[in-house]
């Protein structure tokens, strides 16, 4: 085998990756017991396994699920998942996970929250002489959004998403190409700014935000 990212450390999780497999070809309610990072605590939880997501960033790996004990549709760390207990199969398997195909449309990361309004993001990217690779860039990464080009120095990138923080470690990728940009959620979109002033004054550069 040969592996562009491996991350070893999830070899600990194998195990619990297996029972979950096991119970999706299945299509069978498991038992977890979920740990929460914040407050140590354990919960048990009965959940419908229907996808397993790992990041392109990190390689941490996710499970896609939906909650019968909460009645709605959540994403659990596997490495806070433990004592993992197989069920009773799941009538309603099919129709969980087309729902949750469909959710995926408006997924940056792991967010799939349904009870909260999707988040609209745009922005604007001027793209340099030499630079057409910025362009096949957006295409490339863009996820669930869409790329548009408005001339031949200029695109537009946008998406509507569940958790439009979830993509500012990506936007700040495109710091200097940015010339316009729009968040429905303000305050998203405002501490990007401050974070973006807190740098210039770090730096020295002493410049102003673009609105």
């Amino acid at each position: 085998f040969s592996f562009k990212h491996h991350y070893i450390t999830h070899a600990l999780e194998s195990e619990i990756l297996y029972k979950i497999f096991d119970a999706i070809s299945q299509k069978r309610i498991l038992t977890v017991t979920n740990t929460s990072r914040r407050t140590q605590n354990d919960r048990i939880e009965e959940i419908v396994p229907l996808k397993v997501l790992i990041s392109v960033q990190n390689g941490r790996r996710y499970l896609a699920a939906y909650s019968i004990s909460y009645k709605y549709y959540k994403v659990y760390r596997l490495d806070y998942l433990s004592d993992i207990v197989m069920g009773e199969a799941y009538s309603a398997f099919d129709e969980k996970r087309e729902k949750f195909s469909l959710m995926q449309k408006n997924m940056w990361g792991v967010v799939c929250d349904e009870r909260r309004p999707l988040e609209h993001i745009e922005f604007t990217v001027h793209i340099g002489k030499d630079e057409e690779y910025i362009y096949r860039r957006l295409l490339r990464e863009k996820r669930c959004g869409t790329v548009e080009r408005i001339d031949e120095r200029t695109c537009r990138f946008s998406a509507d998403v569940y958790d439009s923080s979830e993509m500012i470690p990506w936007i700040r990728t495109f710091i200097c190409r940015i010339v316009k940009m729009n968040f429905s959620n303000r305050s998203v979109e405002n501490q990007f700014k401050k974070d973006l002033e807190a740098m210039y004054w770090m730096y020295d550069v002493r410049a102003e935000v673009s609105e």
